[in-house]
């Protein structure tokens, strides 16, 4: 039975083929109860049709845990997943707070009290920084590399300044903050990771008072990753290019 006294929180994770990670990170996920008192901890995967038995697995949790909840979206996408996700979970499930979080144990769920606090304190949006004092970044060099060069891209051409981190999707946020985001401003069906900082960007357009807090990178448990970088920075550098633009004509009208 839900603690009507508490605010409930869904952590939404998009997957596809993620049958090796996804058992243990729900796990996980709602092992972190005991540490956020003020709120009710669900988990809702969000699955692309998976063909690897993610499905089944997620489906047997579901039927044992009443906090655990499946969503097919059919549509193949991690953008598209998410956004279905964030919609089931406000509609279906009454989400006052959404938790944005891989299911690949990239995300560390020992993080999700120190994203609850923040919004406890009265924050619409909580971002997961790499890129601030307490931050644990343990990915290759290679991707370390990558990582800061795209999220400087990004933060030099939007003018972003009050944020260290645009291009990490570990995030919280209250409902009401993401029912302000007009859907169509964000491109959840782009194939590339390019929703991530417009998503973010909307958010903050909204008015909505935003913190960071440092956050734990792992590499991947297992299974591979669906990044595709070239098409990343393609689609980052169009996006901040026709944002400026818009800015400036803003500006001059």
């Amino acid at each position: 039975m839900a603690d009507q006294n508490r605010r409930r929180a869904v952590v939404v994770t998009p997957t596809y083929d993620e049958r090796e990670t996804i058992a243990d990170l729900i796990d996980a996920v709602l092992a972190e109860q005991d540490r956020v008192n003020a709120f009710e901890l669900h988990v809702l995967v969000a699955d692309s049709h998976s063909q690897d038995g993610t499905l089944e697995i997620v489906a047997g949790q579901e039927a044992r845990d009443p906090r655990v909840h499946l969503l097919d979206v059919h549509e193949r996408g991690i953008g598209i997943g998410l956004f279905r996700g964030f919609q089931h979970a406000i509609d279906t499930l009454g989400a006052d707070v959404l938790i944005e979080m891989d299911a690949d144990f990239q995300h560390n769920p020992d993080d999700i009290p120190h994203f609850l606090q923040k919004i406890d304190e009265g924050y619409d949006v909580v971002v997961g920084s790499r890129f601030v004092d307490g931050s644990i970044n343990e990915m290759p060099f290679y991707r370390k590399v990558l990582s800061v060069g795209a999220n400087q891209v990004v933060r030099s051409a939007l003018g972003m300044k009050d944020v260290t981190e645009i291009t990490t999707s570990y995030r919280a946020f209250t409902s009401e903050t993401f029912l302000k985001v007009d859907p169509d401003s964000v491109p959840w069906q782009e194939k590339s990771f390019i929703f991530v900082p417009v998503f973010l960007v909307r958010m903050l357009e909204t008015g909505a008072r935003a913190t960071e807090i440092p956050m734990t990178m792992h590499p991947r448990v297992r299974g591979y990753s669906k990044m595709i970088y070239w098409r990343y920075m393609r689609d980052i550098l169009s996006f901040s290019l026709k944002y400026r633009l818009g800015m400036a004509g803003k500006h001059a009208g």
